[in-house]
């Protein structure tokens, strides 16, 4: 018994020394804060002016661990045309704080995932959901959310990981997020200040919009039904996304027109089924021309991205915010 002891002070000591290194490690990785997850504030903004290249390259990891860890009381839910066109400081008559969950490239099989996240966090009452032709018809995306976000359980796991996950201690360095290609740069509240883009962004934009449009996938309204399932007991508004008229040629060109009118309509007729009236937007913009050869107007980033100038309109057809006056 006597002999036992030794090993046992050892075995103990190893422990205590392994926990030590775990907290250091831990503490460097929340210090740095490399996702934005946990600090308001954290030393990379002053190095590199706000720009981060993780946010912008790793931008479906971020959303979903700020979403799981910020604290807001009105979500805005959608793609990476909620991120750009709908800043939650244009937002007037909603729970605050509002934050940006917009995911880049979601599409609807995923969404069911982030409506989720956010409907378990305490204090969310109203939840604003934008939805576009182009996640009811892209077929794949390379790497799929997380399918343990659905659970309490996955979602622990998750939040542990952003800690002391692999990538969570590799990317806590400066040389991570330092060197941002894509101009503008991050809100803590999940909104993408994004200046003007010039006219070859704009034209590859269109060329790509060329490329990946595809038809409406009908049974991808099944993951709206969940969505909405998920969401009962907040106040949902939701609306389907303003399109821009060189959106609507790459459309009426690959002969997709009366699959982009079948989406609208069967969209709206899933949310009367939940009780939810979904908004038609998606002429919101037409008053706004827009040309891919040309460059950023104040209304489209590109063929795809409306900027805050037509997302104050969603807000005041959604009732989030009072008209301007002429």
């Amino acid at each position: 018994m006597r002999s036992s002891e030794p090993a046992r002070r050892f075995l103990a000591l190893t422990a205590l020394i392994l926990a030590g290194l775990l907290a250091l490690v831990a503490a460097r990785v929340v210090w740095f804060d490399a996702y934005w997850i946990f600090r308001a504030d954290p030393p990379w903004r002053a190095a590199t002016a706000g720009a981060n290249r993780l946010l912008d390259r790793q931008t479906r990891r971020a959303k979903v661990l700020q979403a799981l860890t910020r604290t807001y009381g009105t979500a805005l839910m959608g793609s990476s045309t909620v991120y750009h066109g709908l800043d939650p400081r244009d937002v007037e008559a909603a729970p605050g704080p509002v934050f940006n969950a917009g995911t880049s490239a979601i599409i609807a099989d995923e969404l069911p995932l982030v409506a989720s996240v956010v409907a378990a966090r305490g204090g969310v009452t109203r939840v604003v959901l934008g939805l576009d032709y182009y996640m009811f018809s892209r077929p794949e995306v390379p790497v799929h959310l997380d399918a343990a976000l659905a659970t309490a359980t996955g979602r622990l796991t998750v939040r542990m990981g952003s800690v002391l996950g692999r990538y969570a201690i590799e990317d806590s360095r400066l040389g991570a997020v330092a060197g941002a290609e894509d101009p503008g740069h991050w809100t803590y509240d999940g909104f993408r200040v994004t200046p003007p883009l010039p006219p070859a962004l704009t034209r590859e934009n269109d060329a790509a919009r060329r490329r990946s449009t595809a038809p409406f996938r009908p049974e991808t309204l099944e993951s709206l039904d969940l969505v909405l399932d998920r969401l009962a007991g907040l106040r949902v508004d939701a609306y389907l996304s303003p399109v821009s008229e060189a959106q609507r040629r790459v459309l009426s060109d690959l002969g997709l027109l009366d699959d982009f009118d079948r989406w609208r309509a069967e969209t709206l007729r899933v949310g009367a089924r939940h009780g939810v009236t979904i908004r038609d937007l998606s002429d919101l913009g037409a008053r706004f021309p827009f040309d891919p050869a040309a460059g950023s107007t104040p209304a489209w980033l590109d063929n795809l991205h409306y900027t805050p100038l037509i997302g104050r309109l969603v807000l005041e057809a959604l009732g989030l915010r009072r008209p301007e006056r002429p």
